[in-house]
């Protein structure tokens, strides 16, 4: 089902962030929300996009094809995260696929409104610089991550670092992270093997300072304890 959206969910994106009423309402009229069953492929590497989406409930995966031809998940992105902007704006290909993990709520836009929108609203374009320029550091501190903690401390970065982006306190218990997150794919982020992250994993959960639900979400009872271990 594809419905249109109103202004006060747009705010809830960092992209259109302290924009002007009017600019949000022509923004409103141009943008498309859908709901998509799990597993559906939003986009396809090296295919050049055609839209960018915003994720209001739910979560995808983005992978990237080994040399071998399987596919290894990157990153999980969550409500209020934007995927598909790069192609858009350098007009090639695609770097990677992204499917949905779960039934997700989107919001998007076509390659051309989005091209426009920037065009005709220089705070729309200040939010783009500043939300590339975000992914960038977060880049570059995953691979200074890669490149200098032991696997454990790299557990504890990840998963430290999805509670900080889509955690949701709850008293007496501690941060819940609402997006499943199997073992396989922790270890596909963090180049490790799932052995050995199942191994972290246990030990973790034996110290109080994790745990993990049925479904594959995790609640940080220590975040301090995280914090310790991957720190550089």
């Amino acid at each position: 089902m594809i419905d249109t959206i109103d202004t006060a969910e747009l705010k809830d994106f960092q992209l259109f962030s302290d924009l002007p009423d009017h600019e949000l309402q022509i923004f409103a009229g141009i943008i498309r929300r859908t709901t998509v069953p799990a597993g559906t492929l939003l986009i396809t590497a090296p295919v050049p996009g055609d839209a960018v989406y915003f994720i209001v409930e739910g979560s995808v995966k983005v992978q990237l094809a080994s040399e071998n031809g399987v596919e290894l998940t990157i990153a999980l992105l969550g409500p209020g995260e934007m995927v598909g902007e790069m192609s858009l704006v350098n007009g090639h290909g695609r770097s990677a696929n992204v499917i949905t993990r779960e039934e997700t709520t989107l919001v998007w836009m076509e390659r051309k409104a989005f091209l426009r929108a920037l065009e005709l609203s220089r705070g729309l374009s200040r939010n783009l610089v500043r939300e590339l320029s975000m992914r960038l550091q977060a880049a570059n501190e995953r691979l200074q991550a890669l490149g200098t903690l032991d696997v454990t401390g790299r557990v504890a970065r990840q998963v430290l670092e999805l509670a900080e982006r889509y955690g949701k306190p709850v008293p007496g218990q501690g941060i819940h992270i609402p997006l499943p997150v199997t073992q396989g794919e922790l270890a596909e982020m963090i180049a490790a093997t799932r052995e050995r992250v199942n191994q972290i994993m246990v030990r973790l959960k034996r110290a109080g300072v994790l745990s993990v639900d049925p479904a594959s979400r995790i609640v940080v009872h220590r975040p301090d304890v995280l914090a310790d271990l991957c720190r550089l």
